[in-house]
Parts: C-alpha cells; sequence; structure tokens
C-alpha cells in the first residue's frame, strides 16, 4: 500500500477526512475476508428492474453517441 493511501486511512481513522468519503470496495470486513456483491435474483424485483432501465439508458445513450462521431468522421472524407 503507498504512504499516500495510508495516510489517508489513518486521517479517515481519526476523522480527519475533511470532506465526504468513498467507500472502500475493497477494505476487509472484521472477520478477515472480503465482502461481495449480492447475487442479482437475491436483489429485489424493483431494484433490478430499475437496474435493468437504467444498464440500457447507459448503452443506447452511448451508442447514440459514437454514431454521431462516425457520421462526422464520414464527411471529412
Amino acid at each position: 500500500m503507498s504512504e499516500r493511501m495510508a495516510e489517508r486511512r489513518r486521517m479517515r481513522a481519526a476523522g480527519q477526512g475533511g470532506g465526504p468519503q468513498q467507500i472502500d470496495m475493497f477494505e476487509r470486513n472484521p472477520g478477515g475476508e472480503i465482502i461481495g456483491a449480492p447475487a442479482w435474483l437475491e436483489l429485489p424485483a424493483e431494484t433490478r428492474n430499475t437496474l435493468t432501465n437504467l444498464m440500457a439508458r447507459l448503452i443506447l445513450e452511448h451508442a447514440g453517441k459514437n454514431q454521431a462521431a462516425s457520421k462526422e468522421a464520414g464527411h471529412d472524407v
């Protein structure tokens, strides 16, 4: 672990972070094991539906940006 990261952890533990804190997704729990994300089917149906809609929107928006970029590049020829 870098010195910078270690210093951040010490400051956070001492309550001197000075702002919003980001969740450390790789921090170990008190038992010493990494806590995993829940399985898809363990999530409530409403959560699965919301996540599916958000992912679909993200993919469609990304595809739309790529189409616009290819059309612009085609005008340069």
